[in-house]
């Protein structure tokens, strides 16, 4: 999961950067093409040529052009030199211009030069040119866009990645709620978050971790409590059973004694049956099976009880498929079964009806029920209702049924049965596909 979240997060950043890049690039470059005009050599060096145009009229006149030359040479930055006017070729379209006195710009690698035709000689004189700086306003102009490029492109990023920080903040001050013992804190996960895999991932096993601490304390509550009662007789039944002489009584104390051990024991395989449903490593081996016939074959093992258990089956044959572990799924409905015979008064029944793509496993009995205020505590390990306290048993059915249906995703609901006036269990599940 993690590895794959950052394959995501990577990709969705190098998605960003080169989609930003190339889309501000090309309009950036958009922009400089329709605002700015393309600078001529002739244009960027305007200015030298007023003095460079009298420089050469003047030289033109000079009667000694080697000592002119030469003295300047000496004296001045901008060099001066003469080429034969048939070492110099002129393209065809500036001819005109350049023989009516016009100068010709040229740049090299060297620099640039300005070159007049000199009329009382037809030589051709060349005069450096100093180098100059780039227009301000067209400098102005690549400076706003080339800062424009990159804040562009850092905003744009910074656009995506502050989500993700806004969320990691979120999930950093959850974990530490939760660290420092508020179970009850969880994140508050969004649709459009990168993340949300992780948030998801958070909550579960928050859950689970509250739902460990929650079922912990139960179970240290009800072993403390459950396990005191039938130590204390037993030390009292080993003490009386020391004590007498009398055969019959020895008799009576160690069948007491036995009984206590028994409950003790379904005590303790209690407690291991639901750690083993505990653990988060259970595998399932899931296959399709038909419900109706599950059901069926489990109720037939009740028929030696003084219970009226009745079968109502809704569905047609053959469409009553669905996936799951059929030693798990008894042990689902004979938890259920268990309880409804146990608390009933005389009447069981048991219906399996089909809603839209959902299959309705409903058990119902004519006993007290379940009081509206203790149902969502009933699915709890070691938790008995008013209504259980002089029952048999743990308090583990229903806890066990509500762990097995959690695999299954199946759904759980307990409420009042409207036909038999006691509790009404029903467990949802899908169908096969």
């Amino acid at each position: 999961m993690a590895v794959k979240l950052v394959r995501q997060l990577s990709l969705s950043l190098i998605v960003v950067v080169i989609a930003s890049t190339i889309s501000l690039g090309w309009i950036i470059n958009q922009i400089y093409i329709h605002t700015s005009a393309p600078i001529s050599a002739k244009q960027e060096y305007q200015a030298y040529l007023v003095f460079t145009r009298a420089l050469a009229n003047a030289f033109d006149a000079s009667e000694n052009k080697a000592n002119v030359l030469a003295q300047w040479n000496r004296q001045n930055n901008l060099r001066l030199s003469l080429l034969p006017r048939e070492l110099f070729p002129v393209p065809p379209q500036l001819v005109a211009d350049f023989e009516a006195g016009e100068p010709l710009v040229l740049e090299s690698d060297s620099g640039a030069a300005a070159y007049y035709l000199l009329t009382s000689s037809n030589d051709i004189l060349s005069i450096s040119l100093p180098a100059t700086d780039t227009n301000p306003e067209r400098n102005r102009l690549e400076l706003i866009l080339t800062l424009s490029f990159y804040g562009g492109v850092t905003t744009i990023i910074l656009i995506w990645i502050w989500p993700l920080i806004h969320h990691l903040g979120k999930l950093r001050d959850t974990a530490s709620k939760f660290g420092q013992g508020n179970l009850d804190a969880r994140v508050r996960s969004h649709r459009f978050s990168y993340i949300k895999d992780i948030e998801s991932e958070f909550n579960n096993m928050a859950d689970r971790i509250q739902s460990l601490i929650g079922d912990n304390k139960l179970l240290s509550r009800a072993v403390s409590h459950d396990l005191k009662t039938p130590l204390a007789r037993l030390r009292f039944g080993l003490d009386a059973l020391t004590e007498t002489e009398n055969d019959a009584l020895k008799a009576k104390y160690a069948g007491r004694i036995n009984k206590d051990l028994e409950e003790m024991e379904s005590l303790i395989e209690t407690l291991l049956q639901y750690a083993r449903l505990d653990e988060s490593r259970v595998k399932l081996n899931t296959e399709s099976l038909s419900l109706s016939t599950l059901v069926e074959s489990l109720i037939d093992a009740y028929d030696q009880i003084a219970i009226d258990l009745h079968f109502i089956d809704n569905i047609q044959a053959g469409k009553s498929r669905i996936w799951g572990d059929k030693r798990y799924l008894a042990m689902l409905i004979n938890n259920v079964l268990s309880n409804a015979i146990r608390h009933a008064e005389s009447n069981v029944r048991v219906s399996l009806n089909l809603n839209r793509k959902k299959l309705l496993l409903i058990i119902e009995d004519d006993g007290e029920g379940i009081p509206d205020n203790e149902r969502e505590h009933a699915v709890k390990p070691f938790w008995r209702g008013s209504q259980a306290r002089e029952k048999k048993g743990h308090g583990m059915g229903l806890a066990i049924v509500a762990r097995i249906a959690e695999w299954h995703g199946a759904q759980l609901t307990i409420q009042k049965s409207q036909a038999l006036g006691g509790a009404e269990i029903t467990m949802t599940f899908a169908l096969e596909e």
